[in-house]
């Protein structure tokens, strides 16, 4: 059957309109996914895996050997699984995405190296990766099909009431997703700059070796082997030992244990903190954007419904 292509009339439907009838709507709503997709279920899989991978995985200690230093990659890590909790219900688009590459992470990072017990928590992180993606799929498919059935439902299709106005929707999350997402970038630089200056000021300091003779929450109060007592930042001070032997970077008005580099937690943060949002906040407006073009671009399917 041929399609019509008139614009429709202000205030009523125009003649050849067909209606939507309660079989149709029956056969819309059987097409719609199976409850296991709800995106509570991925979840609430998630949340629980990641915290048991979590509570699993050995803590590292710092080390002169060893030492610790900023994660960029498990800051990419928690970024996906915390949007992931938000766009499992809200942008099923970006999951089909962020899904797979959280699942190659984990087990590029954590399984070669974890225990029985860490290997199994981040293997169920990854299934319940895998149950997520699997449910956004099917949510999408059967948002496609749904439109289908309207489409071939409608059998004709119509213009807008001109005029249909301009193409702004989706402008303002589009523009605010850029502003944050340019802060998070700036945060990774900086972070990155501030780890590299660190670096540079070690290479040029003086190595020398302490005596541990006390701790506070924050730092290690040492003796060097010259008799000097020094207090010296520590981020895990629980972890040395009264007695033990650490190793002390000094220069100018600077001093850090060598098992301790510079971490840019601070920066991470807030490159999560401008990140997740903008990421969310453009892909929000580009899929505004495009459903409000073709409503600009062409005729769109017309069904007379009972109100």
């Amino acid at each position: 059957m041929s399609k019509t292509s008139v614009p429709i009339p202000s205030g009523s439907a125009s003649e050849g309109v067909p209606a939507w009838l309660s079989v149709d709507a029956a056969a819309w709503a059987d097409a719609r996914p199976g409850s296991w997709a709800r995106p509570l279920w991925p979840v609430l899989a998630l949340l629980a895996t990641v915290v048991a991978a979590i509570a699993m995985e050995p803590v590292p200690v710092c080390s002169e050997a060893v030492p610790c230093g900023p994660d960029w990659i498990g800051m990419v890590q928690m970024g996906l699984a915390v949007g992931l909790l938000y766009w499992y219900a809200r942008l099923p688009e970006l999951t089909l995405v962020a899904a797979p590459v959280l699942a190659a992470i984990v087990a590029w990072e954590e399984l070669p190296s974890a225990g029985w017990a860490s290997r199994a928590a981040n293997l169920a992180v990854i299934a319940a990766l895998g149950f997520g993606w699997a449910g956004a799929w099917a949510r999408l498919s059967a948002r496609q099909g749904q439109r289908r059935l309207i489409e071939t439902t409608a059998r004709a299709e119509q213009r807008l009431v001109e005029p249909a106005g301009p193409l702004t929707r989706g402008v303002i999350p589009i523009s605010a997703g850029l502003v944050l997402c340019a802060v998070a970038s700036g945060a990774i630089v900086l972070g990155l700059r501030a780890v590299h200056a660190d670096e540079g000021q070690a290479a040029r300091a003086t190595r020398t070796e302490a005596e541990v003779t006390g701790r506070t929450d924050m730092s290690l109060r040492v003796r060097t082997d010259d008799g000097r007592r020094i207090t010296v930042d520590a981020l895990f001070p629980e972890d040395y030992t009264l007695g033990t032997t650490v190793e002390v970077l000094e220069g100018e008005g600077w001093r850090r244990l060598v098992a301790e580099p510079y971490d840019a937690i601070d920066w991470q943060l807030l490159a999560l903190a401008g990140g997740l949002p903008g990421l969310s906040l453009l892909t929000t407006g580009y899929l505004a954007r495009r459903r409000a073009a073709a409503l600009h671009h062409g005729p769109v399917p017309a069904l007379r419904v009972m109100e």
